[in-house]
């Protein structure tokens, strides 16, 4: 497995941990060369454990490397401070990961980076370990064995498509154990809370959230993922579809909403330049104004700016709608604007404004556009920084039955989405299981 795929697995590991500087390994400048010691370590060292030859030869880059990091992003020095290798089979019990960074004797400095202990030895998180192997090219090994549960959705395209090596490859690396079996589970027979669907827990006698911050102990010998690891591993597996218990941020709600108050509310994020956006409103816009007008599907239009360009148009429409109060004109507008193609201006949006409204309010909007600008970016940025990146994104939402579906794109290249696709997704969300 290539390391920048597990890296981005385990980042939310080093970011709980303080430790974002390993992600900075490349253009370091190696220590000397640490010559092995004699066997029983001197106190202080760093303790090397290694269970193969290809782990014992890293020896000098990784510790060097770790070493390095901790003088330059963290202040603590402790580069003449010998390095001792120790074979695994010389110590009383299994590690989590091989490579090992250990240490013995008096380093304070470490006390913030160690994650339990074995004898005379402060063991170092297992995580930090592991990704100073990734880094120098060696293959971890690892002590701990789990078994990985598939807790599936119902939800209509929320699936996991990865053979079964390749996720077995996959999570060997994340849960940093030796993955025995792979089985698949509906949540009422795991009895674990999840917010998110599909998603990956893990079984172990093991206590896999030791010294693995993104590792979380559900109950007894289960283990989850923290949300922000949970969501990075989703994307990595090209899961954009998962359905969700958590209601949408309150955010959302800024936008512009179109439709009574129906049980279900969809929430668009959008960029008027988005060619996927443009397609979905294009082909669905009839079909979305006829599910507002029965009442099934209530819409909100949030404002998710990619190309910044498009800024001021979306501050002009949404000036547009604050003088209107009018949300099927902005749903026209912002139609037309599509069909239009992907490289209009403000000049464009006002002329379709025109078509829909009177002057005096196309122009008041026009007016207040400089000014609503700031607002729009601040919206978006906030978005961004809560993980929403892509458009479009759709947040379907049943505020009756509190589940809700997350559409990071579309279902595939064009259409985004069709009318029997939708109709599915909101067959789903209107039953009861």
């Amino acid at each position: 497995m290539k390391k920048e795929h597990v890296l981005l697995i385990v980042a939310t590991a080093l970011v709980a941990i303080g430790l974002l500087a390993f992600f900075t390994l490349k253009g370091l400048i190696p220590l000397p060369s640490t010559q092995p010691q004699a066997p029983g370590c001197p106190s202080p060292s760093l303790v090397y454990v290694y269970e193969n030859e290809q782990q014992k030869n890293a020896m000098d880059s990784i510790t060097s490397a770790f070493k390095s990091i901790l003088q330059s992003y963290y202040g603590i020095n402790i580069i003449n401070t010998p390095v001792c290798p120790v074979p695994a089979s010389s110590l009383s019990q299994r590690l989590r990961v091989y490579p090992a960074l250990l240490y013995k004797g008096d380093l304070p400095a470490l006390a913030q980076f160690t994650s339990g202990s074995v004898g005379e030895y402060k063991v170092i998180s297992p995580s930090i370990s592991a990704v100073l192997a990734y880094y120098q090219g060696v293959s971890p090994s690892f002590g701990a064995t789990a078994e990985a549960v598939i807790v599936e959705s119902s939800a209509p395209f929320a699936k996991i498509n990865i053979s079964e090596q390749q996720l077995r490859d996959l999570l060997t690396q994340v849960a940093l154990a030796n993955i025995s079996k792979i089985s698949t589970s509906r949540p009422e027979e795991l009895g674990v809370p999840l917010q998110t669907l599909p998603a990956v827990v893990f079984r172990s006698d093991f206590n896999l959230s030791e010294g693995v911050p993104y590792l979380v102990k559900l109950r007894d010998n289960i283990y989850g993922l923290s949300n922000n690891t949970q969501s990075s591993l989703m994307e990595y597996l090209n899961i954009g579809v998962y359905e969700t218990h958590s209601p949408p941020p309150s955010l959302l709600e800024n936008g512009v909403a179109y439709g009574e108050d129906a049980p279900i509310t969809l929430y668009i994020l959008e960029d008027y330049h988005c060619p996927f956006c443009a397609d979905l409103i294009t082909n669905m816009g009839s079909y979305l104004q006829s599910l507002v007008k029965e009442n099934r599907i209530r819409l909100v239009f949030v404002d998710l700016i990619v190309h910044p360009e498009v800024t001021d148009m979306h501050a002009f429409t949404r000036c547009v709608y604050n003088y209107s109060r009018d949300p099927s004109a902005y749903f026209n507008i912002t139609h037309d604007l599509y069909a239009s193609g992907v490289s209009t201006t403000l000049s464009d949006a006002r002329k379709i404004a025109l078509r829909y409204l009177q002057d005096t309010i196309v122009e008041k909007a026009l007016a207040c556009t400089n000014s609503t600008v700031a607002e729009v970016q601040q919206n978006a940025q906030q978005l961004l920084n809560i993980g929403y990146t892509g458009t479009p994104t759709l947040f379907f939402w049943n505020k009756d039955s509190r589940k809700g579906l997350v559409i990071t794109g579309c279902l595939q290249l064009k259409p985004c989405i069709t009318q029997e696709q939708f109709a599915s997704i909101l067959s789903w969300l209107e039953s009861q299981g």
